[in-house]
């Protein structure tokens, strides 16, 4: 998340793009709590046929086998008092579970989130802190017009003791229940949407490529999340509240599929009668050891112009460019595969050529070279500058602040406008167009 909001350079598609970023965001932190299969939250092709034989005469059945994914039907947002304190509780029904359609409705697992942690943690590793934000861009929620107006309403309760601990219950408009909290680059925009979910197999190669953008040097999966979550579960609940957690109903599941192969019991301790020691034991189940902070994982802002100034690049985006073109004229299904599956030959060249300069900044790295720093001086240092709300998130989502403090707010606030940005391009007040022309008097084209 540090890497997604305050290091990554990546660019991401869509419009508006920056909603890529808030979703992907999101998304992490559904796997990672509710330790769901990737198919559960995406759409996954592998379940549209199952969908489909369930029930084809039934409206309902056919359009959520074209959208088997997270939709806001699955979602109740509520304001209850939770210790004493009134606070906005988010349930998620995770109905596309593996073998649901053999399943009651009462083996669904259901999973609650809340606003405010027993300790400080950082604003990016609260669910609430992006779908808010998501649900508030695609107005699906009835009768508030802004993220600040569900918080305020929350904390117009006090903490006057009353009979019933669920205070009020927001409703989902009924025209969002069916739209996908999660789109399609080309339907992020909830106004131009088809309705369309990301696919599974996408999303999970946008969190390994980002896993590597990291440092990592093994993939990063949504079965490691929830393979992680589970073993997690194991340890401080009962076997049968685990397998709720994870929606399996086989008890040898676990063992076979999820535990890890690294024994938790100390030997030496063990033998000895010792107390026993578990830090070297998490260091090799989690991902920390596998993890390379100073391995430069993209080229800093200097080398980065340079890289596109050279000859080849040019002439490979030029070539990307005229393949577009040629795309869009075109209606024919097998001719536009051609051109897209040269598309995609065109652009992994490209990506070989990056990753070699990326090799070459490490190696100059090693040898003593003076090269830029990666943390400081990349495209993403740069153009933080120039946009506002990106500025703003990379400097409150990693501080441990409450959603109603101020920082919390103002972070709410900008993930918001980024969610519905109008806009392609976010200006800072000092460098806003006059009369459609710029600063120094040339005319803007969009």
């Amino acid at each position: 998340m540090t890497q997604l909001w305050c290091r990554d350079s990546l660019e991401y598609r869509g419009y508006p793009p920056d909603r890529s970023r808030v979703q992907l965001s999101a998304a992490m932190l559904l796997y990672c709590f509710t330790s769901a299969r990737t198919g559960e939250v995406h759409e996954s092709t592998a379940r549209r046929r199952s969908a489909r034989q369930r029930d084809e005469e039934d409206s309902d059945k056919i359009l959520e086998a074209r959208t088997m994914a997270a939709c806001y039907k699955h979602f109740t947002l509520t304001i209850e008092v939770v210790d004493k304190e009134p606070m906005l509780v988010l349930t998620y029904q995770r109905e596309f579970v593996k073998g649901y359609h053999r399943k009651n409705e009462w083996q669904i697992p259901i999973h609650a989130f809340y606003e405010s942690y027993t300790e400080h943690m950082p604003l990016m590793l609260n669910l609430l802190t992006f779908f808010l934000p998501l649900a508030m861009a695609d107005k699906a929620i009835e009768n508030y017009s802004s993220v600040g107006a569900l918080l305020d309403a929350a904390s117009t309760y006090g903490t006057a003791p009353v009979q019933n601990n669920v205070l009020e219950v927001i409703q989902f408009k009924q025209e969002a229940l069916d739209i996908p909290v999660f789109r399609q680059y080309t339907d992020l925009g909830v106004a131009k949407s088809a309705s369309r979910a990301r696919g599974a197999d996408s999303f999970g190669k946008s969190i390994v490529a980002l896993g590597y953008r990291s440092g990592y040097r093994q993939n990063i999966t949504i079965r490691g999340c929830r393979r992680w979550a589970l073993m997690e579960a194991d340890k401080k609940h009962t076997e049968t509240a685990r397998m709720k957690f994870g929606g399996q109903m086989k008890r040898e599941t676990f063992g076979r599929s999820y535990a890890h192969p690294l024994s938790e019991i100390d030997g030496p301790a063990n033998f000895l009668g010792i107390a026993s020691r578990e830090e070297h034991i998490k260091n090799r189940r989690g991902m920390g050891i596998y993890q390379s902070f100073d391995a430069c994982q993209y080229l800093p802002a200097k080398e980065q112009f340079e890289f596109e100034s050279r000859k080849e690049i040019r002439e490979l985006d030029s070539e990307l460019w005229d393949l577009t073109d040629r795309l869009s004229a075109l209606s024919d299904v097998h001719d536009r595969k051609e051109i897209q599956k040269r598309q995609r030959s065109v652009y992994d060249r490209k990506q070989r050529l990056y990753i070699e300069a990326v090799k070459q900044i490490r190696e100059n790295s090693k040898k003593g070279s003076n090269t830029s720093n990666t943390r400081t001086e990349t495209l993403f240092h740069y153009r933080r500058r120039v946009m506002p709300d990106r500025d703003i998130l990379a400097g409150l989502l990693p501080r441990k602040v409450s959603l109603r403090d101020s920082d919390g707010r103002q972070a709410l606030h900008a993930l918001e406008s980024i969610c519905s940005e109008s806009s392609p391009i976010a200006y800072r007040d000092s460098l806003r167009p006059l009369e459609g022309k710029c600063r120094c008097g040339a005319e803007i084209k969009e």
